[in-house]
């Protein structure tokens, strides 16, 4: 078995089982042949199901939290794994999404996938919810690092929809930053000697945009992952992430 491990993260928004837009996903997973892969605002049983007809090389597990769209995680059959569901992700708050901690073992080593749907929107609350979230993803990589013994240090990859859009009061502009000025915050929460976290350079900054002019294109997709972990590059400008679409 290769030491290499490739993964996939995608919002896949308001995913419904609509055969037409299933197969579309289907066919662009098979083409990527990821080794895990995690698909975002899952929506319905149904759609579980049509993944495991199609894809059928992988096992797949997804969250469930009452009215909440889900996150499916597929992992390929020839790998050995355990997926658990992260509730402390949803800071409380029942209409929040959960978390996917996905532990592949790879030739004796475990590998820990954390799929992440976390708070939008720049309100103050949306903020402090996403803030209380980060808080709770730098607690759980330092509690997989104790686990560890004393010569190793634990693979932990963080990857998702972040949603980083800064905060804007609807009283006061005082207090306003956007998305960049909190992907900063972010990082520095991250990065430091407790968490020892970096986050992954991209082949394009902007993940998402919906075609309007009323929005710019925004930077909400990241990972954050141990600092010793190694990754192929994409591009003239050696980017460790390949965004698409």
């Amino acid at each position: 078995m290769s030491d290499t491990l490739k993964f996939l993260s995608w919002n896949v928004e308001n995913f419904s089982n609509k055969e037409a837009r299933v197969e579309r996903v289907v066919n662009l997973i098979a083409g990527e042949d990821p080794d895990v892969f995690a698909l975002f605002e899952v929506k319905g049983a149904a759609v579980f199901q049509a993944m495991n007809v199609a894809l059928q090389n992988y096992h797949f597990s997804i969250t469930e939290s009452p009215g909440v769209p889900e996150i499916l995680v597929g992992v390929r059959n020839s790998i050995p794994s355990f997926v658990t569901q992260k509730d402390e992700l949803q800071s409380k708050v029942p209409s929040l999404r959960p978390g996917a901690l996905a532990t592949l073992t790879l030739n004796g080593t475990q590998v820990c996938f954390l799929f992440l749907h976390l708070k939008s929107f720049a309100a103050p609350r949306d903020w402090g919810l996403r803030d209380d979230m980060f808080s709770h993803v730098a607690s759980l990589k330092r509690a997989i690092d104790k686990t560890m013994p004393d010569d190793l240090k634990s693979n932990f990859i963080a990857i998702g929809d972040i949603n980083t859009m800064g905060m804007a009061p609807s009283y006061n502009d005082e207090s306003d930053f956007d998305g960049a000025k909190e992907i900063q915050f972010v990082d520095a929460r991250m990065t430091n000697w407790r968490t020892n976290l970096r986050r992954l350079t991209k082949t394009h900054d902007a993940t998402w945009w919906n075609g309007s002019d009323d929005w710019d294109p925004s930077a909400l997709d990241h990972a954050y992952v141990s600092s010793h972990l190694q990754f192929e590059t994409f591009g003239s400008a050696d980017s460790e992430l390949n965004v698409r679409g």
